[in-house]
């Protein structure tokens, strides 16, 4: 009898962290769901069926590469990039029990296949969230009205962020962990850390179609967690932090951070200063988002 119960438990086990598919990729758990219909776009969308008090994770991994996410408690989708290119990914969903320890409620296994490589860094994700009725879209598209090449967009974006956009030292010290950007309070504000000036970037560029990453790591000259940009056009392929891009008239950095500062201060010293501080040797690259 003791032995059949012992089984019966782990069935149970086994069913609850286990999904069933319905609909196309579609994949429901005991506690969770996960929406990869959209897969070969670059995202997929998770969300907890029942609101809850307790804190909640997303494990997206490819091979050796992992990247872990918070999901909101309020029973909401929050949506993640397939940034790991083709191949198989296991999608995992948990939850907090106790300190900083966490149960898994749910597991799948997705094969991925990418209408375009660049399509993660097109469309919009937990990091990078937009509407084509987010402020921020009408205004990129505002910028760039009449532009006709990418860099010339990449540069009406770029200029307006460095220009506007001012480092908010005071929530440097109080952001807590977890935080994700809201980018039209950001852009109503005109004031953020690297994480805003990042998210900013991204979702205007991206509301453009024209691909960019935002990039978390670390930099030996800042001394703390860093965000950044990467973009690409047709024109020049990716540029990266240390691949300064010329505007026609101007090179011009793809730390907007670092730039803003630097054009805020009216000081060519800072901007040579600057320059040296965009060396790449200075920059370790973590994440890409």
């Amino acid at each position: 009898m003791k032995k059949i119960k012992i089984i019966l438990f782990a069935l149970l086990m086994t069913f609850a962290l286990s999904s069933i598919a319905y609909g196309a990729d579609m994949y429901k758990g005991m506690k969770s769901e996960i929406d990869a219909s959209n897969a070969a776009d670059g995202y997929i969308k998770v969300r907890y069926l029942d609101e809850t008090t307790k804190k909640l994770k997303v494990i997206i991994e490819k091979g050796s590469v992992q990247y872990t996410y918070d999901l909101n408690n309020k029973g909401e989708y929050d949506t993640y990039p397939l940034q790991m290119g083709d191949g198989s990914y296991k999608v995992r969903v948990f939850e907090n029990i106790s300190g900083d320890k966490y149960a898994t409620k749910q597991t799948v296994s997705i094969n991925v296949k990418l209408k375009d490589q660049n399509a993660p860094y097109l469309v919009s994700s937990q990091l990078v969230n937009f509407t084509d009725t987010s402020e921020t879209v009408k205004k990129a598209h505002e910028l760039t009205e009449g532009k006709t090449t990418d860099i010339e967009k990449v540069d009406a974006i770029y200029d307006y962020v460095i220009s506007n956009i001012v480092y908010d030292n005071e929530k440097a010290k109080t952001v807590k962990s977890g935080y994700l950007p809201v980018i039209d309070e950001i852009l109503k504000s005109n004031k953020g850390i690297c994480f805003d000036y990042s998210s900013v970037m991204a979702a205007m560029l991206r509301s453009e179609s024209i691909p960019a990453k935002l990039v978390t790591g670390y930099s030996s000259n800042l001394s703390a967690f860093h965000a950044w940009n990467e973009v690409y056009t047709k024109e020049t392929g990716w540029i990266v932090l240390n691949e300064m891009y010329f505007d026609g008239e101007q090179w011009k950095l793809m730390d907007s951070t670092i730039a803003s500062s630097a054009k805020q201060s009216n000081s060519p010293r800072v901007m040579e200063y600057t320059n040296k501080l965009i060396d790449s040797k200075y920059y370790t690259k973590k994440f890409e988002y």
